[in-house]
């Protein structure tokens, strides 16, 4: 709070006639970037899982422009209006193919927790991550399958690891369960012609 205040030329202790406290100046900045997402519904029901792709992406470079983002949404629940209407538009994809509004509720909270750990682990590394991947001076090469998977797994790109994170989430997604349609007019057959037709046909 005494950076912002420095940062906007005020005291610290006039930002709380604005806010509540950190918490309430972050859910506010947190917002403001999470209203820039855009939820793509599919022109074919069949392709829900690429808007939720969509939204995978979406997020991480949202997170990516804004260091903390992600760390932050981990520990609070978010109620602000931006918030909310996100998880709102989200649903209306997932219950417009067919899921349950309660089944679809938790496919949002449990992709948004497993992006949001990934992307704030992907922060805490940081700068470790190429000490991590790189042998110890000290000590050399560990011995070891482990770690040697380890560190070459450390090596692999960004991107990789987080397609191979969003499409194992998706796949293992069940199917929305199949709709049943009311039948058109021209595709009803009246059970008495279905029957005479062949009683007629019988006789000739």
């Amino acid at each position: 709070m005494a950076a912002v205040a420095e940062r906007l030329g005020v005291t610290h202790q006039s930002l709380y006639g604005w806010v509540q406290d950190r918490d309430e100046l972050i859910d506010l900045v947190s917002d403001r970037l999470i209203r820039r997402l855009e939820i793509t519904v599919p022109a074919d029901p069949a392709e829900w899982r690429d808007s939720l792709r969509s939204y995978a992406n979406g997020l991480r470079r949202l997170a990516e422009e804004m260091r903390g983002f992600a760390s932050a949404g981990l520990g609070r629940f978010r109620t602000t209006e931006g918030f909310v209407q996100v998880n709102d538009d989200v649903l209306h994809v997932l219950t417009g193919v067919g899921f349950e509004p309660a089944l679809a509720q938790r496919i949002y909270d449990t992709l948004n927790t497993s992006l949001l750990g990934w992307i704030a682990r992907e922060e805490a590394l940081g700068e470790e991550r190429s000490q991590l991947a790189t042998p110890s001076s000290r000590g050399g090469q560990r011995s070891g399958r482990a770690p040697l998977v380890a560190t070459s797994e450390l090596r692999a790109p960004a991107d990789e690891r987080f397609e191979f994170l969003v499409h194992t989430f998706l796949a293992g997604l069940p199917d929305p369960p199949r709709r049943h349609t009311v039948p058109q007019p021209e595709d009803v057959v009246e059970l008495r012609d279905a029957l005479v037709a062949p009683l007629g046909q019988g006789r000739e």
